[in-house]
């Protein structure tokens, strides 16, 4: 069981306001949300800009991308210091489902109740409502230095502010034919439920290091390995950690145009949960860039993406018992199933600017491409950032 004072505990034990009792598939529903929204990948809502590598490399140069990771390393004796704030979750959907509007058609099973005829007993359901208000709000520090001048090491420490306002609603409703026909409300049954206090935390999410090593290649091209760690530094009760360890090998490759006023990035990644291997994934990314304004301005376009290595949860774990109008079933908890693969892709937008000799700022939105798979923010998450080379 949660911690109800944690926010994965109050999604675990809401369905107590309308004094169902407690059972394993609400504490897997919080499980699973806590995992989508937590998940160390280029899509995640809460950790797209904030964890693994994806904030290192954002003011190394005027050219390249801001969420993936650049193929140049900085130097030997150079350090380079960024600061990316990130306002993450402010509405958002779960698998195209409003937070605030999550509840499956069908009634879940409350009881039998007696009718005189054994053969026609009735059937109690509750129509169950979530209406969930989530924010995320992200701020990364993210140091590098060079070792060589092939070799960069880099460390990120996230700091995540999580705040989550919950309503339960339910209305009883009664059944007298499970095999078929309308359900019938309760004569004077009251809707149950009420608000839950917000809860909210600030914390350390899971802190990254990252190696990059240079290889050598043929101006214009640039290439480079990189091998990174996670460590589950971040409380996955409220949000700001996944519990796990990850390990990432990947590899970059980019190459400049126009007499480098123009930047073409790839990378990929297999990003590998070293704690729950099933939530391992890939990650890839292509990004474009070009100088608007000669050494001050540039505009960046990066393509995001994250696919599955297997199936992340076991499909039936949030199954409860519901009432249909042909007998009574197994269903998902409030209609959101979970057995399908979560590929998610983003398009991000923005613009660096060089403030003076090394010091960058950035602005820059970010877009579900496919907002209905997973939990995802609705409209453009807004990031900004602020870097120094010296």
């Amino acid at each position: 069981m949660c911690d109800a004072r944690t926010i994965q505990g109050v999604l675990a034990d809401a369905q107590e306001r309308v004094h169902l009792r407690p059972a394993a598939a609400f504490d897997s529903f919080a499980a699973h949300l806590a995992t989508l929204v937590t998940a160390p990948s280029l899509t995640s809502p809460a950790n797209a800009a904030l964890s693994g590598g994806t904030a290192i490399d954002s003011s190394m140069s005027m050219l390249g991308p801001i969420f993936l990771d650049h193929a140049d390393t900085l130097g030997a004796g150079t350090t380079n210091v960024n600061v990316i704030s990130q306002r993450a979750f402010a509405d958002a959907s779960l698998f195209g489902q409003p937070f605030n509007q999550l509840g499956s058609v069908f009634p879940v099973l409350a009881e039998r109740t007696p009718t005189g005829d054994p053969a026609r007993p009735a059937f109690l359901g509750i129509r169950l409502r979530y209406a969930l208000d989530l924010h995320v709000w992200a701020t990364a520090i993210a140091i590098s230095h060079g070792i060589t001048d092939d070799v960069d090491l880099s460390v990120v420490l996230p700091i995540i502010t999580t705040r989550l306002d919950c309503a339960v609603t339910a209305r009883v409703v009664q059944a007298t034919d499970p095999t078929g026909g309308a359900f019938h409300p309760v004569a004077n049954a009251p809707t149950m439920g009420g608000t839950i206090p917000a809860v909210h935390a600030t914390g350390i999410g899971d802190v990254a290091l990252r190696a990059k090593y240079h290889l050598p290649a043929p101006r214009p091209w640039s290439v480079a390995l990189s091998l990174e760690g996670q460590f589950p530094t971040g409380d996955p009760l409220q949000l700001h950690g996944t519990g796990s360890y990850w390990i990432t090998p990947g590899v970059t490759v980019s190459r400049t145009f126009w007499e480098r006023r123009a930047q073409l990035d790839a990378h990929a990644d297999l990003h590998f949960n070293i704690t729950q291997s099933v939530q391992s994934q890939a990650l890839y990314g292509l990004s474009g860039s070009v100088m608007l304004w000669p050494t001050r301005v540039a505009a960046i376009v990066e393509f995001l993406g994250t696919s599955q290595l297997d199936t992340a949860f076991a499909p039936n774990d949030t199954d409860v018992l519901v009432l249909t109008p042909s007998g009574i079933t197994a269903d998902p908890l409030l209609g959101v199933g979970w057995s399908n693969r979560f590929d998610q892709f983003n398009l991000s937008f923005g613009v660096r600017a060089r403030l003076w000799k090394g010091i960058l700022v950035f602005a820059n939105g970010v877009y579900a491409l496919n907002g209905d798979v997973g939990a995802r923010p609705v409209g453009v998450i807004p990031t900004f950032g602020l870097g120094a080379t010296f």
